[in-house]
């Protein structure tokens, strides 16, 4: 038995400027929030914000054995025009979520708020699991000038669950929803692989590629629905104009992404620490299981060691994928780079095109600051290339050194 309630409040803000924080955050996975959100304009006036959040994130309880578990979340949110002077709409609901047996994997939940079209803006979201005191803040872009952005087409599978990621899997079939939209949609299969990012330090040349690798295929609506079923490979970029670079893309990296639930996914992000030579001797080995496991007994020293060693490399790897991706897997990415590499920076400061990460106290010598700057990208809005120099290669080499010791790196 599971039970869902709501309990609504409409919440009055005086007009103030809200700088956008991070939407993202390093917390340990095993105590924060990880919800996830999309929005979909349904309407000239109107727009919906979708909701769901893994119920492993919330904190159960019950008062005796009689009664069924329960969590508590409070959502709250202020939906702002571009220049974040003007509130538009605001409010605050409640959910209870209960259950006597078996628990859902996730809570899902929706609300309208009102917003123009032609205008865009940002909506800030506050999440509190209230049993626990944690919570959740980010903002999120509202494009509702840009017909072709994923904004303006909603996404479910074949079971009628909401797509919310940017990845499918291989021959997946979707359905995709367009209130505002009805002239039919272009799909471009692209096949490129992308390589992953260079040291920090390098100067290394970064190549432009094309939009699409094949002939577009274009798909009409039939009842504001489109059927569409997907490739086996590469990705693909959907526009409602083949003339424009503008449109949004669903991504298809493997099966369990973004987890690694297969030996042979464990070898690619270990280059980031391995010599050429080792990296090869990897790729090569009959056996990646024991290729991987042998490499990290190398470096550890006691399986103990080597254990440590590979949940906490691998759970970055990981959370890169979950933060970072766009056209690359996000441990492929500059940010994923670093944050594998030398962990969570201690403090980001940001603006809507470019991220600053900062890691230890200001005064330390061995401080660093490494600064993204977000890239014009056809494929995605999450694209941050990190701003390169070459005095960042004594720091590189220091953290890999540092995992090849068999030592997580940590600036002090």
């Amino acid at each position: 038995m599971k039970k869902l309630i709501y309990f609504f409040t409409i919440l009055i803000f005086t007009s103030c400027s809200i700088s956008k924080p991070v939407n993202y955050s390093f917390e340990d996975a095993k105590n924060s929030l990880h919800p996830q959100f999309l929005v979909y304009h349904q309407s000239g006036w109107e727009s919906q914000l979708y909701f769901q959040l893994a119920t492993d994130d919330l904190l159960y309880s019950r008062k005796n054995l009689t009664e069924p578990f329960s969590a508590k979340i409070q959502l709250e949110y202020t939906i702002y025009q571009k220049n974040r002077k003007e509130i538009i709409d605001s409010g605050s609901y409640t959910i209870i979520d209960q259950y006597l047996d078996n628990k859902s994997a996730k809570i899902d939940s929706n609300f309208n708020f009102k917003f123009s079209f032609s205008q865009i803006g940002y909506v800030d979201i506050k999440i509190t699991d209230i049993n626990r005191s944690k919570s959740f803040i980010g903002s999120i872009y509202i494009d509702k000038f840009n017909k072709s952005n994923r904004q303006f087409f909603f996404l479910t599978d074949t079971n009628n669950n909401v797509i919310f990621d940017n990845y499918f899997r291989s021959g997946q079939s979707i359905l995709i929803k367009s209130d505002m939209n009805t002239n039919g949609l272009f799909a471009s299969n692209n096949n490129i692989v992308f390589p992953l990012s260079s040291p920090p330090f390098s100067k290394s040349y970064q190549p432009i590629y094309p939009k699409k690798t094949s002939f577009s295929t274009k798909f009409n609506f039939s009842n504001k629905i489109i059927s569409c079923r997907l490739p086996e490979n590469g990705f693909v970029f959907f526009q409602l104009d083949t003339n424009i670079n503008s449109g949004f893309t669903l991504f298809n990296f493997h099966e369990s992404y973004p987890k690694l639930n297969s030996p042979e996914l464990l070898i690619p992000p270990l280059r980031y620490l391995t010599t050429k030579d080792e990296y090869n001797m990897l790729i090569s080995h009959s056996n990646p299981k024991v290729a991987v496991d042998q490499y990290w007994l190398s470096k550890g020293a006691s399986k103990e060691r080597a254990r440590s060693l590979i949940r906490t490399y691998y759970s970055r790897v990981e959370f890169a994928n979950k933060l970072f991706t766009c056209h690359l897997e996000g441990w492929k990415t500059d940010r994923g780079l670093i944050s594998i590499i030398f962990g969570p920076p201690n403090y980001i400061s940001n603006n809507k095109n470019m991220e600053i990460w900062n890691y230890g106290d200001e005064n330390n010598l061995n401080s660093l600051k490494f600064i993204f700057e977000k890239k014009m990208n056809p494929f995605s809005s999450n694209d941050f290339a990190l701003k390169r120099n070459y005095s960042y290669k004594n720091p590189w080499y220091r953290a890999v050194e540092s995992w090849r010791n068999g030592k997580v790196y940590l600036i002090q």
